[in-house]
């Protein structure tokens, strides 16, 4: 067996894999739309060849038989493999993963995960025979039997809206919550075009959907239809959570807490610190008013373009919060000096522009703490300089998790289950 690694020709080849109903039933359940592959295979494109991530051909001799996977995973790497079911039971599955376990020993990480079927025995005798173990404490026929008959008549519903929405983690966090948790909900996600909006949330009165989130492009749009927001949003102008209390729709942003909370993970302490924060989009807003009633002495904002409302964030919280030009170079590298953390919220370092950065190494002081709210790519250009210098930094995965914690306990009251959510989603 040889392993090729793809290209951006073989697109085609991965495509038939995701669009096949046979791979797909023991994967996902159900093949993926035109668009959905082709934001897929965005995100696939985006791994760093140069560290072994990325989808590799299997060949036996000149025949295709099927393809491997190594996928970036939070501190490690997760391996999977698809196999054209014309070539199933043919021990090519063994093979390829084998050949999968060679590189990854060649790789520098800390964990190795894989994700299967719980009825896909096969696939998890091979993985087991590569030292994996699986997660599940009972029989994995009889965990999935109790997920397949939890819903019952007296089940809640909680969702998120957007367009397009169908790439979002947050129902798998949310599902795990509940299930850990033992309570009676679901969580889905709604795909809803603008001229549906206003549908929407009469659906959501009407069938007592009793929470969703929002995500774009609704943030600002959904507030014409809700009953009141929490300080939080009133701020921000902005609503990513809408608690439904009897009919009455409560809005709430949960993005700026998330990655305060995040910050403290590490024991990153904002309270009567300087920090200067980059770009002033929605979640730059979220952010800023979640530091200052957290107790920030000074917030530093370098944006391209003039901000008014950061003028008004200035004298409505107790915390100076300046605004200057990105294109002051000078003056943000002066800032950075004696800034306790630097927040990096605009969409540079994205794909397809993963080797650009505001700034390069010399604005990096010995003392920063280093934050990118971006998770993909999960390392930027700007982390990887601050990695090089040994300062302390993250990525945004920690925002996402925890701006789903604090939604999932303005609704129902309770803590989410973080270190279940965590191996959910991959991060732990």
């Amino acid at each position: 067996m040889e392993l090729v690694l793809m290209t951006y020709d073989d697109y085609p080849i991965i495509k038939s894999f995701y669009q096949d109903k046979d791979v797909m039933k023991m994967i996902t359940g159900d093949v993926l739309s035109e668009q959905e592959m082709k934001e897929k295979w965005e995100i696939i494109t985006s791994w760093n060849h140069d560290l072994k991530y990325g989808y590799y051909l299997g060949f036996d001799q000149d025949l295709l038989v099927g393809v491997g996977c190594l996928k970036p995973y939070s501190h490690g790497v997760e391996v999977g493999y698809m196999i054209y079911p014309r070539y199933w039971r043919q021990e090519y599955g063994k093979q390829i993963c084998y050949e999968l376990m060679k590189i990854v020993e060649t790789m520098t990480v800390q964990r190795i995960v894989a994700y299967i079927d719980p009825l896909n025995i096969p696939s998890k005798k091979i993985l087991e025979s590569y030292g994996f173990q699986s997660i599940y404490q009972k029989g994995d026929e009889e965990l999935l039997e109790k997920k397949k008959n939890r819903i019952t008549g007296y089940t809640g519903l909680y969702g998120i809206v957007a367009n397009p929405i169908r790439h979002s983690f947050s129902p798998m966090m949310h599902n795990t919550a509940f299930q850990t948790l033992g309570i009676d909900d679901v969580y889905l996600a709604f795909e809803v075009a603008e001229n549906q909006l206003s549908d929407y949330i009469t659906s959501v009165k009407t069938l007592n959907i009793k929470g969703f989130n929002v995500s774009m492009p609704y943030k600002l749009k959904i507030m014409d239809y809700l009953d009141d927001l929490t300080t939080e949003a009133k701020l921000c102008q902005a609503v990513n959570t809408v608690k439904n209390v009897n009919g009455k729709l409560i809005g709430h942003i949960s993005d700026g807490k998330g990655f305060v909370m995040a910050c403290e993970e590490r024991e990153w302490h904002i309270q009567n610190q300087k920090i200067v924060v980059l770009g002033a989009g929605g979640a730059a807003c979220a952010i800023i008013v979640e530091m200052a009633l957290q107790g920030a002495k000074e917030i530093v904002v370098y944006n391209r373009s003039e901000k008014p409302f950061i003028k008004e964030l200035n004298q409505k919280l107790n915390c100076d919060i300046h605004l200057k030009s990105l294109s002051n170079k000078d003056e943000l590298k002066q800032d950075l000096k004696d800034a306790y953390l630097l927040v990096q919220t605009t969409n540079v370092g994205m794909s397809p522009n993963v080797d650009q950065c505001l700034i390069d190494e010399s604005y990096l002081s010995h003392q920063l703490k280093v934050a990118d709210i971006i998770y993909k790519p999960a390392q930027t250009k700007l982390l990887k300089m601050a990695e090089r210098l040994g300062l302390e930094y993250m990525n945004g995965e920690g925002m996402i998790l925890y701006q789903g914690a604090v939604s999932f306990e303005f609704w129902t009251g309770q803590k989410m289950p973080i270190k279940e959510v965590k191996i959910a989603l991959g991060m732990e």
